[in-house]
């Protein structure tokens, strides 16, 4: 099966960098685990492949934290494939990969380049996929953002809209869905956040209390305000903001789980087979945000529960 990426990152040699660069799209086989310029192919070749079942109706873009090299992107994006497949899903997946160092020590450099190659998810992915509905290609486009993913997905949709290539385009996402977001709560009020809710049908965030990696006293977070993906969503939210508290879960299920790249407290959603579950009734949207079976309603809060 293929496997698709939309790379942001610079060329160096036989391989890519850790630096912002063109945005190329690579096709890579299950068995291929090296993304090399060698598996770069056009755009119209990418769309081709990609939109060449007749049945397909759903596409989830993913959209990476800091600290991923180029091969780590591609040995997510195949562990949340077949999750996803695991649970039912018959659409596509394309991941996203932007410039990040692979180092921790680097975390506000990977904030900077994720600024600078911010609008390329918007004109080189979402847009894209998005002229496709235009013609008589009919797809549900979703994104799924973890960690600082969340603030490309912030500062792309801010930037779309100043932009004249991509505010002309009429695009908008079914099911936005965030994890771990390394965002500020108060960055998605119905205000301040007005073009994230423009641009999406629902959105999810999840978000975990016991997170260490969000925490404001992480040495490496100095000066920032509290996270979406550890504190939840601010109070005045447009109705189709939803908040599912993953701590409880956590605390009883997560830690257990065997996490393989990222801190326990940060990444154990990517290990939960209950937490995919979630996502795929999300993604799905056959039941209401209150009925998913995998969570469940106490004190006008939702929480994810095993089911």
């Amino acid at each position: 099966m293929s496997n698709y990426i939309i790379c942001a990152r610079n060329r160096k040699g036989e391989s890519f960098g850790s630096m912002p660069g063109k945005v190329n799209y690579l096709i890579l086989e299950d068995a291929e685990s090296d993304p090399k310029p060698d598996h770069i192919v056009s755009e119209k070749d990418f769309l081709s492949s990609l939109t060449s079942p007749a049945e397909l109706r759903d596409v989830v873009i993913f959209v990476h934290g800091t600290d991923y090299t180029i091969g780590e992107v591609l040995d997510r994006h195949k562990h949340i494939k077949a999750n996803l497949q695991q649970q039912g899903y018959a659409g596509e997946l394309i991941s996203f990969d932007w410039p990040s160092n692979g180092m921790p020590l680097l975390y506000l450099d990977d904030r900077h380049d994720a600024k600078m190659t911010a609008m390329i998810l918007v004109k080189s992915g979402i847009t894209l996929l998005a002229k496709q509905q235009g013609r008589g290609c009919i797809l549900n486009v979703h994104a799924m953002a973890h960690s600082s993913g969340a603030y490309i997905i912030q500062e792309s949709f801010n930037d779309s809209e100043t932009t004249r290539s991509t505010a002309e385009v009429n695009w908008t996402l079914s099911q936005l869905i965030l994890f771990g977001g390394d965002v500020s709560s108060d960055s998605l009020s119905v205000t301040r956040g007005e073009s994230v809710y423009r641009h999406c049908n629902r959105l999810t965030n999840y978000y975990n209390p016991h997170d260490a990696v969000l925490a404001i006293s992480n040495a490496k977070r100095a000066g920032f305000k509290n996270r979406v993906g550890r504190i939840g969503l601010p109070s005045d939210v447009p109705p189709k903001a939803v908040d599912v508290h993953c701590g409880d879960y956590y605390k009883a299920h997560g830690v257990n789980l065997e996490v393989r790249k990222g801190k326990p407290s940060h990444a154990w959603y990517f290990y939960s087979d209950v937490w995919w579950k979630d996502v795929y009734g999300t993604l799905m949207g056959n039941d209401d945000r209150n009925v998913i079976a995998s969570r469940v309603l106490r004190d006008g809060k939702l929480f994810i529960q095993e089911v």
